[in-house]
């Protein structure tokens, strides 16, 4: 498979898993909240744990394959250097799966979609800030006509039913709200970071159009694969959430250690279902950002988004479709269309020297 056959099967699989993971994840986190559950609250750090080390493990299962070594290829994790380069986008990775269920938890989901698409306007700055990325008006327009598109989709549903989930959710929105914008721009910086260290792309620094100083990190992409560098965020972010779940559990009654001895307390099948869906979304945004970039990886977010709001009338999980959903997914696709083929779009590549477009 080429590589541009790769990038279209990432994107498309990246679109449909972010649908299937706010719904999932919002039924998972709802249900528990109804006066009839039983069982009690999941810890949302565990979850996030979980999916990490699912991730960590189809990422050792497949290093270890293609190296026909396991023993080595466990051993490719825990050097110093590369470890330290990954703090950074670890550390926001985590923070940003752990602050997108408490905006879950507060938002309803297309609310959460619309206001999480900020992160595109964010990735694309900050892909010209710290890539030196080269974006044409034409695709800085295609950016804005992204989030009309996706607000008119939101606008589709009824007004009785917008009323009703805002009334449900007065006294949380501003929390969800918070919560939402904080993961956003977590995401952005941290997708971007990882993209430089994946490409092997220098920092690059522009005046006017011209290039004034750049950093490179290729020496030390070129000798890391995709799984391999999977491997070591995983290193970082499964501590990281273990220590934030002893640390939500010592508030609890049971105290700090009682996360440790029952770990999936809470869990039911869509907790499950969570895990295991947010663990591939992880593996998708590492091929999507190789084979293609982040601002790609926001269109597909973005069409998560329509198709999660076409879907749902079919489900039963919302209102009828409207003229203005079935215009808003035509201006998605419009922006798409504007982004794909600009006019000279020029992105600068510190290892080598050369522009593409």
């Amino acid at each position: 498979m080429g590589r541009v056959a790769i990038k279209w099967f990432a994107l498309t699989a990246m679109l449909l898993q972010n649908a299937a993971f706010v719904l999932i994840m919002r039924y998972s986190r709802v249900q528990q909240q109804q006066p009839s559950a039983t069982s009690q609250q999941y810890n949302v750090s565990m979850v996030v744990v979980m999916q990490e080390t699912f991730k960590l493990v189809v990422c050792y299962l497949v290093q270890a394959w293609m190296m026909h070594a396991p023993v080595r290829a466990a051993r490719l994790v825990f050097n110093p250097a590369e470890l330290s380069r990954l703090a950074v986008p670890a550390l926001c990775f985590t923070l940003q799966n752990n602050i997108l269920y408490v905006a879950l938890s507060n938002l309803h989901p297309l609310v959460f979609q619309i206001t999480y698409q900020v992160k595109t306007i964010l990735t694309a700055v900050l892909s010209v800030k710290m890539l030196g990325k080269s974006l044409t008006h034409l695709q800085w327009m295609s950016q804005l006509l992204l989030t009309v598109g996706i607000v008119l989709v939101q606008c589709g549903e009824q007004a009785p039913q917008r009323r009703r989930a805002a009334e449900a959710r007065e006294g949380s929105l501003l929390l969800g709200l918070a919560a939402v914008l904080i993961a956003a721009f977590s995401s952005s910086f941290a997708s971007v970071y990882f993209e430089r260290l994946l490409k092997g792309t220098s920092f690059i620094v522009r005046d006017g159009g011209k290039e004034i100083g750049s950093s490179s990190s290729q020496t030390w992409s070129a000798t890391s694969s995709l799984w391999h560098k999977n491997m070591q965020l995983c290193a970082w972010t499964v501590p990281s959430n273990v220590l934030l779940a002893v640390l939500q559990s010592s508030t609890t009654e049971a105290g700090a250690l009682d996360v440790l001895r029952e770990p999936t307390r809470g869990f039911e099948w869509s907790t499950w279902g969570v895990v295991v869906v947010n663990g591939i979304g992880g593996l998708l945004v590492a091929v999507v950002i190789k084979y293609a970039d982040n601002i790609w990886k926001g269109f597909a977010t973005a069409g998560a988004i329509v198709l999660t709001g076409i879907l749902a009338p079919v489900l039963g999980l919302g209102s009828s479709v409207t003229l203005s959903m079935l215009a808003g997914a035509v201006i998605v696709i419009v922006a798409l269309l504007m982004y794909a083929k600009p006019p000279g779009l020029n992105i600068s590549i510190g290892s080598t020297g050369r522009r593409t477009g």
